[in-house]
């Protein structure tokens, strides 16, 4: 947790009271953009017929946890960074939870928070990744199999995985607290090495290894007549679309781990909140790639009444959760 304890003359006063106003700022736009942007990808699945589609229930799954950053991470940040002293009366008033506890409960939250929301989207890219690898290698199978109703239980399964994983740092906290929020700060190397990193690092792994063959195979495939492309170009476009989005989400945090190695406490905000923009993303590739999002998007912003076209092309794909 950021101080001024080192502020020594008016000018770096004024300087770290600037850097102060401008960090809160920008924190609470990030968090209007990304409750924005993907509130109108869950209002374009609950509105548009087309759109209802086993893949999208996934992405919908995703803007969900992106949505909870700006609901509840970035808030907890805001008053973590910029408002001490109102913590501390709240710590106050929770002073017998908080020592029953014996942890730092606002730190604990907002790492706790962070890591629901982390380990939901990963989890989620991989059910992704998995949905595209049977769409493509086994069709028939995905049509008996994959349908809204599995992927719905899919995403049940993926919130109680993350929020059992999330808060069971609570039964590892460190002997000794550090004085920041940081994570190594708070739980012991035990939480971190035998279960946060391996499950992170599985999953990670996992994702990449499923979205390049699945990438792969369906860019074959695409490829390999036009009359067999036309046919199978929603499958592609889907596929793509989902590696993309496991693009950015990886550049966002490997940018962001290495950023963390420094020990600087500007490329640690600087890496934070290049993670937490990450949940903004998402609806813009869905914009940029997916048509009928697109048209969806708009319709909402115009408030015009009326369905979106499904393309002609998809019509034989429909069950194949294409766009």
């Amino acid at each position: 947790m950021e101080t001024w304890n080192n502020v020594s003359t008016e000018d770096d006063v004024t300087n770290s009271y600037t850097w102060h106003i401008l960090h809160t700022v920008f924190d609470v736009l990030l968090s209007l953009v990304i409750i924005f942007s993907n509130s109108l990808v869950i209002r374009s699945y609950q509105r548009f017929q087309p759109l209802r589609t086993p893949t999208n229930v996934l992405l919908v799954n995703l803007a969900v946890a992106d949505m909870l950053v700006g609901i509840l991470a970035l808030p907890i940040r805001i008053l973590l960074l910029n408002l001490p002293t109102l913590i501390q009366e709240l710590q106050f008033y929770l002073q017998d939870l908080q020592e029953s506890l014996n942890i730092p409960l606002f730190c604990f939250l907002w790492q706790v928070v962070g890591m629901l929301t982390l380990l939901a989207s990963l989890c989620t890219l991989m059910a992704i990744a998995i949905e595209r690898f049977v769409a493509v290698r086994l069709p028939y199978l995905y049509t008996k199999r994959c349908t809204k109703n599995t992927c719905a239980l899919v995403c049940v399964f993926i919130w109680l995985c993350s929020s059992v994983i999330s808060f069971l740092c609570f039964a590892f906290p460190k002997e000794q607290f550090g004085k920041t929020c940081y994570m190594s700060d708070l739980v012991s190397r035990k939480y971190l090495f035998f279960v946060l990193v391996p499950f992170i690092g599985f999953t990670f792994v996992t994702n990449w290894i499923l979205n390049i063959y699945t990438f792969y195979k369906a860019w074959k495939v695409s490829n390999a007549e036009v009359c067999l492309s036309k046919h199978r170009q929603p499958t592609y476009k889907i596929t793509s679309t989902a590696f993309l989005v496991l693009v950015t989400f990886s550049a966002c945090w490997l940018t962001s781990a290495i950023l963390g190695v420094a020990q600087l406490e500007i490329a640690h905000q600087v890496a934070v909140l290049l993670v937490l923009s990450n949940s903004a993303m998402n609806s813009i590739i869905y914009c940029w790639r997916l048509p009928l999002f697109r048209r969806a998007f708009v319709k909402i912003l115009k408030r015009e009444d009326g369905s979106i076209v499904l393309p002609a092309y998809a019509m034989s794909n429909r069950c194949q959760g294409t766009q």
